[in-house]
């Protein structure tokens, strides 16, 4: 009778063989899931900033490349004021708005958090400007504040502030009359997510504080905002790169005026490409604006390790 030989299940080689199957098996499987995803953003994302490369080292019109010019676009951008101008605009717009929206959100999560009549309504209403595009809100709020005719000016009258304040076309409003409408649009997503951490905060932390008499501030300081800590950072990133980047309020609202005094740079990069059609210059613009918004990113990153 002959004997029949077998290879061991636990043969060390074929054990490292199936484990090796098993490992190409299921990262072919991440890569199937993964490939939309990735030739979409490779399409939209990736390719566009290595076009606009490109494209910053020639002088560009409509028609296509006119020449090389190397590095002549960005040595004209960087002599040039209106760039730092309009930069600054956009930094100013991101110091009132975002501590503004960030504690306002946190404030009205505070109060939909507790125990009251019609909250889950009171968290729709909230939240439901956020569901709205930039162009309807910004349409919406340039009715409201015109200044013949608008509901703000109107409740001013009716509470004693008399006289017709220009919103949209005196300096000294323009901006305020964005960030009223950029703060009511944003604010109901930021109260969800404040709103999501307090959830989390196990009860018994505010049960032990109130047995030790805390009060509630106290517990506001030592229990709420280091258990929200997370959610602020991630506040404070989402508000930086997304008030650096605002276009579509000033653009529909005020159209960069009065004079360039809302002129964001986004908003300039806009007009350089496709107003003046200098899409080579606009490129050089875009570039430069990425470099600034990477150094952004990277210093918010150091902070927040620091911290941590």
């Amino acid at each position: 009778m002959g004997t029949k030989l077998e290879v061991s299940n636990t043969d060390p080689k074929v054990v490292k063989e199936n484990k090796m199957a098993k490992i190409i098996k299921n990262e072919m499987s991440a890569l199937a899931f993964l490939a939309p995803f990735l030739v979409v953003f490779i399409i939209f994302y990736i390719w566009p900033v290595i076009k606009g490369g490109y494209m910053s080292f020639f002088s560009w019109g409509v028609a296509g490349a006119d020449e090389y010019v190397g590095f002549k676009n960005y040595i004209s951008i960087l002599k040039n004021k209106d760039f730092y101008s309009n930069l600054w605009h956009s930094f100013y717009f991101l110091i009132i708005s975002a501590p503004i929206i960030i504690a306002l959100g946190l404030a009205l999560a505070m109060i939909v958090n507790q125990k009251i009549m019609f909250r889950t309504a009171i968290r729709g209403i909230y939240f439901m400007p956020y569901v709205l595009s930039v162009s309807v809100v910004s349409f919406i709020w340039l009715r409201m504040f015109d200044s013949n005719n608008g509901l703000v000016n109107a409740v001013l009258s009716k509470i004693g502030i008399h006289g017709n304040i220009s919103w949209l076309t005196d300096s000294n409003y323009a901006w305020w009359a964005i960030d009223i409408t950029t703060v009511w649009w944003t604010v109901g997503f930021v109260m969800v997510l404040f709103l999501a951490g307090l959830q989390e905060i196990p009860e018994e932390l505010y049960e032990a504080s109130a047995i030790d008499g805390a009060s509630s501030f106290q517990k506001f300081i030592h229990i709420t905002l280091p258990s929200l800590s997370g959610v602020i950072r991630v506040q404070i990133f989402f508000q930086v790169i997304a008030g650096l980047k605002i276009f579509g309020q000033p653009h529909i609202m005020t159209q960069g005026g009065p004079g360039d005094a809302t002129n964001t740079i986004i908003r300039y990069i806009y007009m350089t490409g496709f107003k003046k059609d200098a899409f080579g210059m606009a490129s050089a613009q875009s570039i430069l604006f990425c470099i600034i918004m990477l150094v952004v990113a990277a210093l918010q990153y150091r902070f927040v390790n620091k911290k941590d």
